[in-house]
């Protein structure tokens, strides 16, 4: 009794595997396999689309299901906009992913107590308000609003700070 198997591997056009499984000449078996082509960077823009599709919803439906405009939701996906981070949560929450995912560095710090982690990057390169300002290329009262919790950091001072960070920080091992 030989069972003859024999694999067709289809192009992405067909986005599908198929398993045939022979015996005696006749087919007894014929699955088809769907497989996903995963998103081929860490962006959180991507990877959006990629669980919207595999839940089988469109662009609309998702939006609609976590109170945004559909536009808004394609831009996060096209990598346009950065998804907010509670924003980011409640996608998860619906798309059953870790939030992780569709949150980049920035919308982590802003969730975090971002005047906690201010505070503790200043105080890690031994600096007082007013140095640290100046090293990001702050205004020293715009600094010194951030670190009370008074103003927001944009994702523009944000990347000042991580890149005065990083120059400060390599600087002090050479």
């Amino acid at each position: 009794m030989e069972m003859q198997i024999s694999y067709c591997f289809c192009n992405d056009i067909f986005n599908h595997t198929s398993l045939y499984q022979y015996h005696h000449g006749k087919l007894l078996l014929h699955l088809t396999l769907p497989f996903e082509e995963r998103p081929k960077s860490n962006q959180p823009g991507e990877y959006l689309r990629y669980y919207r599709l595999r839940n089988n919803l469109t662009t609309r439906q998702l939006a609609e299901q976590i109170g945004i405009v559909p536009a808004t939701l394609l831009k996060y996906e096209q990598g346009i906009t950065p998804i907010p981070y509670d924003t980011a949560v409640r996608l998860s929450e619906r798309l059953k992913i870790d939030e992780e995912l569709l949150c980049d560095s920035f919308a982590t710090f802003i969730a975090s107590p971002y005047t906690e982690a201010l505070k503790a990057i200043r105080k890690e390169l031994k600096l007082n308000q007013r140095e640290f300002a100046e090293l990001v290329g702050l205004k020293a009262s715009y600094y010194y609003q951030m670190e009370k919790g008074n103003r927001r950091p944009s994702r523009k001072v944000y990347q000042q700070i991580m890149d005065a960070v990083n120059v400060k920080q390599s600087t002090n091992f050479t």
